[in-house]
């Protein structure tokens, strides 16, 4: 019932439509109760009659209410998609915007498919029920009501007859309902499991071709698919079941009406006419029978949606805005952890941290993989919270910034760059929708991306594919950075921004990151020595605490963890040459640098 209320709620703002769209069906079932009067009234006032001056007007009559019927049907139609339509807008929006404002702990647990379910197939669920469903079922409602009281009205002995068959359609239907229900849970989980594997599969479709798995992704795809099919045909069967003894009971229901009308006409006195009209009346009775078996299968599939749309919609995002934010514009970017840890997944990633990052300084993480040289940069962002202790910018806690304001003021450089399929000018502009063309070709340049940008076929309008295909990885790079210079950051970080670049490439970046860097608190996570080892403190991390601390001369001296991982590069690097006189020459070129 509480999914009900949500949806209701969203529904309040259309209900006079719908009421206007309630009288409109009122008047379509009226002009139908009407018609198998006016026939009842041909067969036996015109034909038996034989008074054929009135058959004109009378079909005249017929043909005026069939099209004031369809001209009703047509606007009932309309009003209901419209309205439909524009109540599973409103959900999908916030349903967008909840998923929007949820922190990376929700999307970690999360499967992109399931999610991408959400939005699309569950709310087209709403959606159909809504314009048909709800509609037939006040209709059908209604249909039968005033049905049955034309045919009492036109003769009681034949209705009471029929009173007999409809318990059975009763039963029918909620024993339909009853097996219907888990059914079209567990469909709608096969689906979402069905296309979470198919958005898994085209995302990684390289690595999958690179270790030649397309075979076993198959056989995992026919198994979810074949899951899928064998639920949607228990489904099936559970309607072949009770649809076609539905229908029997109305063949029965048929028969009944016939035997008794007959018997009632020789006997009784009963015109032919009116056994005509209630015939008809019978068959009006069929539409919403029937339709009233199919929309238990619409409401269960809908109410199975609904769970899940307002599961999603009620669930809190775990970081939120502060309710009384701290006013600012600017950072100055002194950035302090003071004795920060943190825990995912009840193993602890971070363990007191104490780090201070002052304005103009260049501050460098490394540290092994898994060490929680990145977690550092989620916790600054507040893509998640402490567990304990806590992070100050500008002597604020991070938890009293509002979240756009504080990530406005951070410039992150990642390591994966997402570009969207869009224009080039549009990517750089992410971070600045407002920005004009002389700034984002500004921020290219400074970026040093205008070449190659101009190089390409539209130039700034030129399209590039999901993720940036058909760029180099030195070319995404710099877009990135386009896109962070565009921002003016104040707190500029690097996250492993060169580590899948080739050595050129990267001098080439770290060149345009100098450019940049003054002025700006910059916080680089890296794990090549070429990365850090100008920065004015090196922050060594080993399982989630800092182990070392210092400039790269300062802890060269320490001989300890920088210092191995310094000799291990260097070692890998000098060993590519042929002979032990060219293996010199470079170490002694590398160690004077």
């Amino acid at each position: 019932m509480h999914y009900f209320k949500k949806l209701f709620e969203y529904s309040r703002p259309y209900l006079p439509l719908n009421v206007l769209g309630l009288v409109i069906a009122l008047g379509s079932i009226g002009t139908g109760v009407v018609l198998p009067i006016v026939t009842r009234t041909i067969v036996d006032d015109v034909l038996q009659a034989q008074q054929f001056d009135k058959l004109g007007p009378l079909i005249t009559l017929l043909l005026v209410l069939a099209f004031l019927r369809l001209i009703l049907i047509y606007s009932r139609l309309y009003i209901y998609e419209y309205t439909s339509q524009r109540v599973v807008y409103d959900i999908r929006r916030d349903l967008f915007a909840k998923i929007q404002s949820q922190s990376f702990k929700f999307f970690d647990k999360q499967r992109t498919g399931l999610l991408m379910n959400r939005i699309v197939g569950d709310l087209n669920s709403i959606q159909h029920v809504l314009n048909s469903g709800l509609v037939q079922l006040f209709e059908s409602i209604v249909t039968l009501i005033v049905t049955f009281s034309m045919m009492f009205y036109l003769n009681i002995p034949l209705t009471i007859a029929l009173c007999f068959v409809l318990p059975f359609l009763y039963i029918n239907t909620r024993s339909m309902s009853k097996y219907l229900r888990p059914t079209f849970r567990s469909i709608r989980e096969s689906f979402e499991n069905l296309t979470s594997t198919v958005q898994e599969n085209i995302t990684g479709i390289q690595v999958v071709k690179s270790f030649g798995r397309e075979e076993t992704e198959i056989e995992q795809f026919t198994e979810v698919a074949q899951e899928y099919t064998d639920r949607h045909i228990k489904a099936a069967d559970i309607r072949a079941k009770y649809v076609p003894f539905g229908r029997f009971i109305n063949g029965v229901g048929l028969t009944v009406i016939i035997f008794v009308g007959g018997y009632l006409i020789i006997n009784h006195g009963m015109t032919v006419g009116t056994l005509v009209a209630f015939n008809a009346y019978l068959l009006q009775l069929n539409g919403p029978i029937n339709s009233l078996n199919g929309l238990v299968n619409q409401v269960e599939n809908a109410i199975a949606s609904m769970e899940k749309v307002f599961e999603l919609l009620d669930e809190e995002p775990a970081i939120k805005d502060p309710e009384i934010p701290a006013t600012i514009q600017k950072f100055n970017g002194h950035v302090k952890f003071n004795n920060v840890w943190f825990t995912y997944e009840k193993e602890p990633v971070l363990r007191n941290i104490n780090l201070e990052l002052r304005p103009g300084t260049v501050t460098a993480i490394m540290g092994d993989t898994g060490s929680g040289k990145s977690t550092i940069i989620n916790l600054l962002a507040r893509f998640y919270d402490v567990d304990q202790g806590e992070i100050t910018i500008d002597g604020v806690n991070v938890k009293d910034y509002k979240l756009d304001a504080l990530r406005k003021n951070i410039g992150i450089i990642m390591q994966d760059t997402f570009l969207f399929s869009d224009t080039i000018a549009n990517n750089i502009a992410f971070a600045n929708p407002n920005a004009t063309m002389d700034e984002i070709e500004h921020a290219a340049k400074i970026a040093d991306a205008h070449d190659f940008i101009m190089a390409t076929p539209d130039k700034y309008e030129t399209v590039i594919g999901e993720r940036g295909i058909g760029l180099s990885g030195g070319q995404r790079q710099r877009i990135s950075i386009a896109r962070a210079i565009l921002s003016d950051p104040q707190i500029l970080v690097l996250d492993d921004a060169t580590s899948s670049v080739d050595m050129e490439t990267e001098h080439a970046i770290q060149q345009t990151l100098k450019e940049i860097m003054p002025g700006r608190t910059t916080l680089i996570v890296a794990h090549r020595i070429s990365t850090v080892k100008d920065a004015d403190e090196i922050i060594f991390l080993e399982n989630g605490a800092i182990v070392e601390r210092g400039t790269h001369q300062e802890l060269m001296k320490l001989r300890g963890r920088y210092y191995k991982t310094v000799l291990q590069q260097y070692r890998d690097y000098y060993s590519y040459f042929d002979n032990d006189q060219e293996q010199k020459t470079a170490q002694g070129g590398l160690m004077e640098q």
